[in-house]
């Protein structure tokens, strides 16, 4: 039998509570690409332990006026060195260097991104707000072909809608529980739909 054409992306992937594996305990995924060929994701609700500021230092750019405290997400247990940066209506030299994530929400890992956010935050200043409401995350999730197909259907995972407000508008601590009330749910009551027929 083969994998299912039906693409959960772009959406959200809701760790059932509780899933048991820590990298995903209540973790809301952006799920980004999703086919035949497995699926890409990126945690949105888990912060890293460093500031945008620490990271522009890492990374090798000019610390003068890039006072920037924002925090900088952890997207995946995948490749946590790699980094990424994910916003609204992004713009980069190839359009082969951007995912898109539904109408706007676009995410790239392009040197010139980092670039143009590292060059915006010392001209913008940091009280000034980023038009393109941009977020680094530091890896990302990844599944291999029929492997999150698998992981949905045992009920690790509750597929949810794309809503740019849970990912832009809300705040990290409150995403989880956000996204599930999308479906008029509660993350209790996803426990308890999990633990019918358990031992």
């Amino acid at each position: 039998m083969g994998v299912t054409s039906t693409s959960l992306a772009p959406g959200f992937l809701l760790a059932s509570p509780p899933l048991g594996d820590p990298n995903f305990d209540r973790t809301v995924v952006l799920l980004a690409v999703h086919g035949d060929g497995g699926a890409l994701g990126f945690v949105v609700n888990r912060k890293a332990s460093l500031s945008m500021s620490e990271l522009f230092r890492i990374a090798g750019y000019e610390t003068e006026a890039l006072e920037d405290d924002s925090p900088v997400l952890l997207g995946g247990p995948v490749q946590r060195s790699s980094g990424w940066i994910l916003g609204l209506d992004l713009e980069v030299p190839s359009p082969s260097e951007l995912i898109t994530v539904g109408d706007r929400i676009g995410i790239t890992s392009s040197r010139e991104a980092f670039d143009a956010l590292a060059r915006d935050a010392k001209t913008r200043g940091a009280s000034t707000i980023d038009p393109h409401k941009r977020i680094v995350l530091l890896g990302y999730s990844g599944w291999a072909p029929g492997q999150l197909e698998g992981e949905v259907a045992a009920g690790a995972w509750l597929p949810v809608p794309l809503d740019e407000g849970i990912v832009f508008s809300t705040k990290i601590e409150e995403r989880w529980e956000k996204a599930y009330a999308l479906l008029g749910l509660t993350p209790a009551f996803g426990m308890t739909m999990r633990s019918v027929g358990s031992a």
